[in-house]
């Protein structure tokens, strides 16, 4: 899946997936690069379809990734966006 062009359903290129992230609880997250070089993640659950390409529901906001962002849960460890006070995973204050 690694180098496939990451597509909505709207037909808007949303960039290539770069990594896959699997987590320890069945979880599987792609790492995406954007076509302006920043990085974003896709859960696996947000995904239509794969096969030349990956298409992601046009609805999706991907998460901007940890590493572009340099900020993380401090209970969970998902990423979070600037001026984020609560983790959207786990839902536990970051003040």
């Amino acid at each position: 899946m690694v180098g496939k062009s990451v597509i909505e359903t709207t037909g808007r290129v949303k960039g290539k997936v770069k990594d896959l992230m699997f987590e320890l609880g069945g979880n599987i997250t792609l790492i995406v690069e954007g076509t302006d070089g920043k990085e974003s993640q896709v859960p696996i659950s947000k995904v239509t379809g794969i096969s030349d390409n990956v298409v992601v529901r046009s609805d999706v906001e991907a998460i901007p990734s940890a590493s572009a962002l340099g900020t993380t849960c401090k209970f969970c460890g998902k990423p979070l966006t600037p001026g984020q006070t609560w983790c959207l995973s786990c839902g536990k204050s970051q003040a």
